[in-house]
């Protein structure tokens, strides 16, 4: 099902190229001016076709190319196997779209300078230090939009439905810490505002993926206890203890454990 475009790209003014939507968080789904196209029917086209989105800005060398997605082939087969996936990435664009979309620059290739591209990667991304800039300032309602688009933005690990794809590792990883310290940042601002209940489906959204953050089980005793839930303060405090011995063999921070005497002692209550 498609998914509604948060651009960057100036809608407002008229456009005279095609725009190259790619949802590449989450489920992967490439889109020209709305004709959707196939990433599907192979999976080497579509990690190629993600590598030249992710790093569209630069011609990419065909030798880099051929080291990211069949390093232990012979140079002989991994040329073959460039060819096949490039090709395929030609064939799927054209579907959706008649003219040239990728482009062969000496021994390296990139996405046509026809097109308007826009990835869901990169809005995340600017969203995140939009926020990151806001929060630095003071601007804490502009903090808070910056870094609730970047949390809508978050439809999944990237490229969910490839998990095993070790080239994108490292970028996977990279951005679900970016949104970790997005949602934690979130959820501590609208605890600081008085809005209990976004900070608690926040932090909750962010635990189900990182169960062992302190800060963000620390922001969820405190939303408890500022809404009068005292017993699930307390009840997260154990939550939290479990969750870092279990994985860790480890005991919450000085700082989890005076959050949590305050919780216990009546005469402290007040953080």
């Amino acid at each position: 099902m498609p998914r509604p475009v948060e651009s960057s790209v100036d809608v407002a003014r008229p456009r005279d190229r095609p725009v190259l939507s790619a949802w590449l968080l989450g489920s992967m789904m490439v889109t020209v001016d709305g004709t959707v196209v196939d990433t599907s029917s192979s999976r080497r086209t579509r990690h190629v076709l993600a590598y030249l989105l992710l790093h569209r800005r630069s011609v990419i060398p065909r030798d880099v190319l051929m080291d990211t997605f069949w390093p232990d082939a012979r140079p002989a087969a991994a040329r073959n196997n460039l060819h096949v996936a490039l090709a395929g990435v030609r064939r799927v664009l054209r579907a959706a779209w008649p003219g040239h979309a990728l482009e062969r620059r000496h021994d390296g290739y990139r996405l046509s300078g026809e097109l308007d591209v826009w990835v869901d990667v990169d809005e995340f991304e600017r969203s995140r230090r939009d926020g990151w800039a806001a929060d630095r300032a003071g601007d804490h309602a502009g903090a808070m939009a910056a870094y609730a688009a970047a949390d809508r933005l978050y439809g999944g690990e990237l490229l969910a439905d490839d998990p095993y794809a070790d080239w994108a590792e490292m970028a996977r990883e990279s951005l679900r810490l970016d949104l970790l310290d997005a949602q934690r940042r979130l959820a501590e601002l609208h605890g600081a505002a008085g809005d209990h209940a976004s900070a608690v489906l926040v932090a909750r959204r962010a635990l189900a993926i990182d169960p062992c953050n302190e800060p963000l089980h620390r922001q969820l005793m405190r939303s408890y206890r500022d809404t009068g839930q005292q017993h699930l303060a307390l009840a997260q405090f154990h939550r939290c203890s479990h969750r870092l011995w279990q994985a860790f063999r480890v005991r919450p921070s000085a700082e989890t454990l005076e959050l949590h005497e305050r919780l216990r002692s009546p005469a402290r209550r007040t953080a």
